[in-house]
């Protein structure tokens, strides 16, 4: 379950002066749920406006058209007055989303050198009982045969999927998608192999990955990897965690008879996704060209409006940086605008790692034309040639003078007559749109590397080290970045160790209040290092790449090689999620009673 601090929540009202329909809702993509509202409700769409404020958490929960939205806009509008719905927390984590249930049969091939020949998969999704609007119900099994192989080099692949119906919740998006069960699934193999040909797991992985010199690179299933050097990663991974200094640990023993395990895992995240993937899918909601809105107001504030949405991402920072560093107008005098469909232009919204990407490429691609309307106003009010000036610190600058943007702005709105003859009359407003030079999407990817102590006697795992080394193209704003992967991480940790819906033989969901569902909290999450490698993407604005998944996509397969890693000299193999004491002591009980009950060698 995804649980965001904050639950789902809808009020809708209908304005009979404007003839509209007024919903303030919870939700991540505003604009599909007006498109989504209105074909249900059979307005058109300017008869729709949705409002989604600030939202406590999406992570793909609130990425989707509601019942309970359709509903109480129809009730809205039968009776008149307003009419509200509050999720709560037993609503959401039993009726509301499923995921993360992913049932791999997986076989690597390989040589003798750890070379990985061949990868041969059956993948099964739980799909629950009905299709969410607009992902539909194959959302997960529908990626999984093409992400599969991520970052690896092999001759042959074959991978099988099927969604499976059941009588679960319906499957939502949830930060990672397929990406954190594929992931776990080569993860794993790629350790197992490592175990047959007798070499450490971080070796395997430099025998296998793509290298740096071979980028941009088509994968077998055609991705196209943009940048990168994904065996560094690895190598700053291993060495962060001084893997020699771990094994010497593990040869050594515990005093308190713990066993010590070091894991890790290597993956990539596709980002920002173009146009011909989804066309590909055959779903309803196909991005394309992303656009944004600027405006320089009189005072000269600058109001961006942008069709995405953030829900903890911080797009009202980054948004504005980027404006900043283009036109070096202060981060204060830039008013960011999300969230509203009456005033914002239409998006698909925020959803699969490309905010960054395509709406912070359309706002730089705004700002860098308001600046150049700016500059030919500020030559004709300097009376200097425009190659003469330059743009310095928010103001256009020439030999003998300047002229900031607050001024050349109330020159355009209160002074006109000061303006050249032939100013662009469009004004001090820009609509414009950004589509990467590739619709192949941005990949950023990272190694995670975990060393874990866990206690045969009671199955409790401890992390005792964690570090990430990421590599997210050029990052707009570091701190923002970290926090993404910090928090990502923290949902990878709960998806590893912590995080199961059981349901009864009857079909009875058991963790309905969070006093079942067990979420890691400030004692579970370690003090997570973060490394950065910033290799610039070739094909966006400004070498950014997406990452908000990806902190989420690593920590099952790192955490599970660990656990396994110490478990290995007592003969058990976990390889079922979440790894909670419970299964290793069970695990544990299982393989002594094989040993006691295995024939004894009579003595010659």
């Amino acid at each position: 379950s995804m649980a965001p601090m904050e639950g789902r929540g809808v009020v809708a009202h209908w304005d009979r002066r404007l003839s509209q329909l007024i919903v303030h809702t919870s939700a991540q993509m505003p604009h599909i749920t007006r498109t989504g509202l209105a074909e249900c409700l059979g307005l058109d769409e300017g008869q729709v406006r949705v409002i989604a404020p600030d939202v406590g958490g999406g992570f793909g929960y609130k990425g989707i058209l509601l019942p309970e939205e359709v509903c109480c806009g129809w009730l809205a509008m039968q009776l008149d007055r307003p009419v509200r719905w509050i999720e709560d927390r037993r609503e959401q984590l039993t009726a509301n989303a499923n995921c993360r249930e992913h049932h791999y049969d997986i076989t690597g091939y390989a040589d003798r050198d750890g070379r990985l020949l061949a990868l041969e998969c059956d993948a099964h999704v739980d799909s629950g009982a009905y299709s969410s609007y607009p992902f539909s119900a194959c959302l997960e099994a529908a990626q999984v045969g093409s992400i599969l192989p991520g970052p690896y080099k092999m001759e042959r692949f074959r991978c099988r999927t099927w969604s499976v119906a059941t009588n679960k919740p319906p499957i939502l998006p949830y930060r990672g998608v397929a990406r954190t069960g594929v992931c776990y699934a080569i993860e794993t193999v790629m350790d197992a192999i490592a175990l047959e040909a007798g070499i450490e797991p971080y070796e395997v992985r430099l025998r296998n990955l793509v290298e740096a010199h071979e980028m941009p690179y088509d994968n077998i299933t055609g991705k196209h990897f943009d940048s990168g050097d994904y065996p560094e990663a690895v190598r700053r991974a291993v060495a962060a965690i001084d893997l020699g200094a771990v094994r010497a640990r593990q040869r050594r023993g515990e005093p308190d008879g713990r066993r010590i395990g070091v894991g890790i895992s290597v993956f990539c995240e596709q980002g920002a996704h173009g146009t011909s993937v989804y066309h590909g899918w055959g779903i309803p909601m196909v991005p394309g060209h992303e656009p944004a809105v600027i405006r320089l107001t009189p005072d000269g504030v600058l109001e961006v409006r942008a069709g995405v949405h953030s829900h903890g991402q911080s797009m009202e920072t980054t948004l504005a940086q980027i404006a900043h560093e283009v036109l070096g107008i202060d981060t204060d005098r830039v008013r960011i605008v999300l969230g509203d469909t009456g005033v914002t232009p239409y998006s698909t919204g925020t959803w699969g790692s490309r905010s960054i990407v395509m709406a912070g490429g359309a706002v730089g691609r705004a700002s860098k034309e308001l600046k150049e309307r700016l500059m030919k106003i500020g030559a004709h009010l300097l009376g200097e040639p425009l190659g003469d000036l330059r743009w310095e610190s928010g103001s256009v600058v020439g030999k003998h003078g300047s002229r900031s943007l607050r001024e050349l702005a109330r020159t355009w709105y209160l002074a006109p007559q000061l303006l050249p003859p032939d100013v662009d009359p469009r004004g001090l407003e820009v609509s414009t749109s950004y589509q990467a030079k590739r619709d192949s999407g941005t990949f950023s990817y990272a190694c995670h590397a975990v060393v874990v102590a866990v206690d045969p006697a009671l199955g409790k795992t401890e992390i005792l080290d964690y570090a990430i080394v990421e590599d997210g193209g050029v990052l707009i704003n570091p701190m923002v970045v970290d926090g993404q992967v910090y928090g990502g991480a923290a949902q990878g940790i709960g998806t590893a160790l912590y995080e199961a819906m059981p349901y009864s033989e009857d079909g009875q969901p058991l963790a309905s209040t969070l006093a079942d569902y067990i979420l890691p909290g400030a004692t579970e999450v370690p003090a997570i290092r973060i490394e950065h490698m910033e290799t610039p993407a070739p094909y966006t604005e400004f070498g950014q790449k997406g990452i908000g998944e990806s902190g989420a996509i690593g920590p099952p397969a790192a955490l599970a090689n660990a656990v396994n890693d110490a478990l290995r000299g007592l003969g058990v193999r976990i390889d079922q999620l979440p790894i909670t004491p419970r299964l290793i002591v069970e695990a544990l009980a299982r393989q002594r009673k094989q040993q006691a009950n295995a024939p004894k060698e009579m003595p010659a």
